[in-house]
């Protein structure tokens, strides 16, 4: 076969396989070919993304606690023989919290009684001496040494008398801290003890707070302390309560605590809101201001863990995947996914369009 014709040939075979696969894959589009897919723009408002400056905030966590917390003790060693009071009880000044056995202590009531009976019928005789030697001395019937002897007894006698009278005032004492009382108004904290405990001098029984001095305590990073001062307002929220409460700064302990390396700041808190020593709370300090990107709240759509927004791009609406930060009212921080001018759907705004053309 001449050459050129072989050429021919071999050329019309190639051109009928290149038929063939084109019409064998009609139809099909290899991947990335094409851009994907846009929704049609709908009849929607849009909102701009924004660039705003707002408050900067810092946030802290802290406890609730009260200002004047008192242990009860006992200033005595005894059994406690009654605990009148439990958590949570509201107790009066002065009002009993622990009764302990009094028993040994009213005997010593007893023996120092005793005692200063003694010591009184030896001053009387003493006494007695004292007046019928100073007469003898008058006399000259006894010596000046003898006379200063039965004096010397007449004032260890005074002495002994005056040194019984402190015993039976201590004796007494003792007695009357057989009965606990709450030295504050509030609020029973924690019951330490139960009867037949043992009861040691300067061992707490019972804690008591004042519920009308309560304060939030909040461990602040040392990098923040610079930004904070008395007066500087606070937002708290003590979510057990379901409170947010705004307050102010009014005391800044000025040592670090070296293991945190965080510093104590202390607000004050009210009284009438439901609030418990103990409870967990966060606070945001307002420190300055920032620029944030931020983006209607009612553009966002949710999907689990997934935030997207539907953004206005040449003509046609994409739909992005973005991170949101801090809400601001009906605004909300964007992190991520957007830029300062982008134009997003407003998903309520589509609703009302729907709306409307539904009902016209």
């Amino acid at each position: 076969m001449p050459k050129r014709r072989l050429v021919a040939v071999l050329m019309g075979a190639a051109a009928l396989l290149i038929v063939i696969v084109v019409l064998a894959g009609r139809g099909k589009i290899e991947p990335g070919l094409l851009s994907p897919p846009v929704s049609r723009v709908p009849n929607a408002p849009v909102d701009i993304v924004r660039l705003e400056t707002v408050p900067s905030a810092r946030d802290a966590i802290g406890t609730i606690q009260s200002r004047i917390e008192v242990d009860a003790a006992s200033r005595v060693s005894a059994t406690v023989k009654e605990v009148t009071v439990h958590a949570g009880d509201p107790v009066k000044v002065g009002q009993v919290l622990v009764r302990l056995d009094d028993s040994d202590l009213k005997a010593a009531v007893a023996r120092a009684n005793g005692q200063l009976a003694a010591a009184r019928a030896n001053l009387e005789r003493a006494s007695k001496d004292e007046r019928r030697f100073s007469a003898l001395l008058k006399r000259g019937s006894v010596t000046a040494h003898e006379f200063d002897a039965v004096q010397a007894n007449y004032r260890a006698s005074r002495g002994d008398v005056e040194s019984a009278r402190a015993q039976v005032a201590a004796a007494e004492a003792s007695l009357r801290y057989a009965i606990v009382r709450s030295p504050v108004a509030g609020v029973v904290a924690e019951r330490m003890v139960e009867p037949g405990d043992m009861a040691l001098p300067g061992k707490p029984l019972v804690r008591v707070y004042d519920s009308h001095a309560l304060r939030v305590e909040l461990r602040v990073p040392e990098e923040l302390t610079r930004n904070i001062s008395l007066g500087m307002p606070l937002t708290v929220n003590v979510q057990a309560a379901g409170r947010t409460i705004s307050t102010k700064v009014n005391e800044i302990v000025p040592a670090a605590d070296p293991a945190s390396r965080t510093f104590l700041v202390r607000a004050p808190m009210p009284s009438d809101v439901g609030l418990r020593p103990g409870m967990f709370a966060s606070a945001s300090f307002d420190v300055g201001r920032e620029k944030i990107l931020t983006v209607a709240r009612s553009a966002i759509e949710t999907v689990g863990q997934l935030e997207t927004v539907r953004v206005l791009e040449r003509g046609a609406v994409r739909v992005r995947q973005i991170t949101t930060g801090r809400a601001y009212g009906a605004r909300v921080e964007v992190l991520s996914g957007l830029q300062q001018g982008d134009k997003v759907l407003l998903k309520d705004g589509e609703k009302m369009a729907a709306d409307r053309s539904s009902h016209g």
